[in-house]
């Protein structure tokens, strides 16, 4: 049986959902005992010198994950199905090993590290009251990481989380990325937006729980940062990401 669950959602457009329209509610699949699960978000960079990528406005990566974070943080929470600790605010600036033996030792059943992507190659540009900021206007879309080292029992949670939040993301109107640039860094999955890591990642090698890495989008797009600072996009990927984390924590 499941359960309907109110939660705020922007009107989707067919390719991003539409920050100007008038908030409605959707209904969460829920399994009837699926209870209240712990959840550790991960803002990526923020650690020692590592401040992440510059975005098409010149915004820092870790300023951008960490108001991301506090978002989905708080839209997870408001559905009264998750425990959420947010892993900057635990200990700001911690070394990615000591995020992950936080997450552990709290007991979190899986793992999303929240980024954005640069692609190709930028091109200084100037933006009005930010300076010259990198930008390149191809190559957009969400991709979500996962590393297919260990055990097949260790493996097959992360790439059902990897592939769950892709096929909700691009269900919700969040164009998926393809590809091109990653090279030899990533394997294509069979699912689209979903690749696999070849950098040996730590933050997907290390966890026991199952852990993504969820590229968001590519920062350096103009538009498509643009989208990303609009609650309407926040919302929809919060409601992607809490419903493809019922599917794979509540499936049998």
């Amino acid at each position: 049986m499941l359960l309907p669950l109110l939660v705020p959602l922007a009107l989707a457009s067919p390719t991003w959902p539409d920050a100007d329209a008038t908030l409605t509610t959707t209904a969460l699949a829920v399994p009837e005992d699926f209870g209240v699960r712990r959840v550790a978000l991960d803002p990526g960079h923020g650690n020692t010198g590592n401040s992440g990528l510059e975005s098409a406005d010149c915004t820092n990566e870790e300023d951008f994950t960490r108001a991301l974070g506090t978002h989905f943080r708080d839209a997870l929470l408001a559905t009264g199905h998750f425990e959420v600790m947010d892993l900057r605010d635990e200990d700001a600036g911690a070394e990615y090993r000591a995020r992950i033996d936080a997450a552990a030792a709290w007991g979190a059943e899986a793992l999303v590290s929240l980024h954005a992507d640069s692609r190709g190659a930028g091109t200084q540009t100037e933006v009005e009251g930010r300076g010259s900021c990198p930008q390149n206007a191809a190559e957009p879309g969400f991709s979500v990481l996962f590393s297919d080292e260990g055990t097949e029992g260790v493996v097959a949670p992360r790439r059902a989380l990897a592939r769950a939040v892709a096929a909700r993301m691009s269900g919700l109107g969040l164009p998926a990325y393809d590809g091109a640039d990653y090279g030899d860094a990533y394997d294509a999955d069979t699912s689209a937006g979903v690749f696999i890591d070849r950098r040996g990642l730590f933050m997907l090698r290390r966890p026991t729980m199952p852990s993504v890495i969820f590229e968001t989008h590519h920062a350096w797009h103009p538009e498509e940062w643009a989208r990303w600072q609009e609650a309407g996009t926040r919302d929809a990927a919060a409601l992607a990401l809490a419903q493809a984390l019922i599917d794979v924590l509540g499936a049998p």
